[in-house]
């Protein structure tokens, strides 16, 4: 029984400091771009020479955002993982009747560019308890990821191009008794 119980009050979380910590490579990165892979999210930083691009990946760092996510300018959102569920021809009445384009397509159009031609710096990086990321730009730009599942898949991704990747919920994670 008091193996039982030892067991009951065994828990495994993750430290968001040292996460956070990790996370603090972004800090003085310019935002360069935005896109995404199907569902997922890609957040471009420091382009990495032209001459090192692959057809995939034009960045040396780079945040893949797989759960609930948005880009705020200003305090209004520019861009949300919604935005994905909302094809382009349907709300604003333009391209092809057979397009697949989604209105997270159009509007990440123009926050590339933006990104492109302003380059923000990051400012601040937050973890939460919970994998909340937060990172803060120049100009008050802001990218927000809220992972919302209960279960171990993955919700995000921070990647140094030949380097290891930070994710949540990581893999290795600290025992509490």
């Amino acid at each position: 029984m008091a193996a039982r119980d030892t067991e009951r009050r065994t828990k495994l979380v993750f430290d968001p400091n040292r996460m956070e910590a990790s996370l603090h490579a972004l800090l003085g990165l310019h935002a360069v771009g935005v896109g995404r892979a199907l569902d997922m999210g890609i957040i471009d930083f420091d382009p990495a020479p032209p001459d090192t691009w692959a057809d995939d990946w034009r960045s040396a760092f780079a945040l893949h955002l797989q759960c609930p996510f948005r880009i705020t300018y200003e305090s209004r959102v520019i861009l949300g993982s919604a935005d994905l569920a909302w094809l382009e021809r349907e709300v604003r009445g333009t391209g092809e009747t057979e397009s697949e384009r989604t209105m997270y397509d159009f509007m990440a159009d123009r926050v590339d560019a933006t990104f492109t031609e302003l380059r923000p710096t990051v400012t601040a990086v937050r973890v939460s308890p919970f994998g909340d990321l937060h990172v803060d730009l120049e100009r008050e730009f802001t990218v927000q990821a809220f992972p919302a599942g209960s279960g171990r898949a993955e919700a995000w991704r921070f990647l140094r191009r030949g380097a290891e990747h930070v994710v949540f919920p990581p893999d290795e994670q600290v025992e509490e008794q």
